[in-house]
């Protein structure tokens, strides 16, 4: 359980930025089923193999979900900003074992709630369910509308759009990680880096 109020006003408040209207009592006996664990850089949320029975909000960390390919090559499947709502969908939905792990690249607060806790608040408060809609619905569309434009865009647009948008994602993230996930190599990346360095 939640019991510090920063931490409890931390899931609110995320909460809140999904469903504004959010029933302020119902609310707060949904934070009850929350707990809260700091994560070090570099340690897993979720390991491949596992199945994957909490959805997280990281506050304070970027974090990354990725796989290891038939050659022995990590594949970045997403990675997101700190403080929002992550989980490993498939496994999440399914109550399958996992093909990825998903790490932090920095120190963080993770606050959790497991999938039964979750089901039942669903199953009770409307406001809740929707809450869980808003959520899939959000990384759904965000994965489906960034794969596109990635598909869509050279490199050198790809190194742009995160430089406008994902900015803190050049300070924190391997170039290795980032590549894998604008789908192209290290050496590309690091060159186009190169030339907008040179630009300023």
């Amino acid at each position: 359980m939640v019991k510090n109020k920063e931490n409890r006003d931390f899931i609110r408040t995320k909460v809140l930025s999904y469903k504004p209207d959010f029933n302020l009592e119902i609310l707060e006996l949904g934070l009850e089923e929350f707990e809260v664990w700091n994560c070090k850089s570099g340690e897993f949320i979720l390991k491949a193999g596992e199945i994957c029975k909490r959805i997280f909000m990281v506050e304070n960390s970027i974090t990354r979900c990725y796989f290891v390919d038939k050659d022995g090559e990590e594949r970045t499947v997403w990675l997101e900003e700190q403080s929002t709502v992550i989980t490993e969908y498939e496994s999440f939905s399914s109550q399958t074992v996992s093909k990825c792990d998903i790490c932090c690249y920095e120190d963080s607060a993770v606050y959790s709630i497991d999938k039964e806790n979750l089901m039942k608040l669903y199953a009770r408060y409307h406001d809740w369910a929707l809450f869980g809609l808003l959520v899939m619905e959000e990384h759904y569309v965000n994965l489906l509308k960034f794969g596109n434009t990635i598909n869509f865009n050279n490199a050198s647009e790809n190194y742009d759009l995160v430089e406008s948008y994902f900015s803190r994602y050049l300070d924190v993230v391997p170039l290795k990680h980032l590549a894998s996930w604008l789908n192209i190599s290290a050496v590309h990346l690091s060159r186009i880096r190169k030339e907008r360095i040179k630009l300023r």
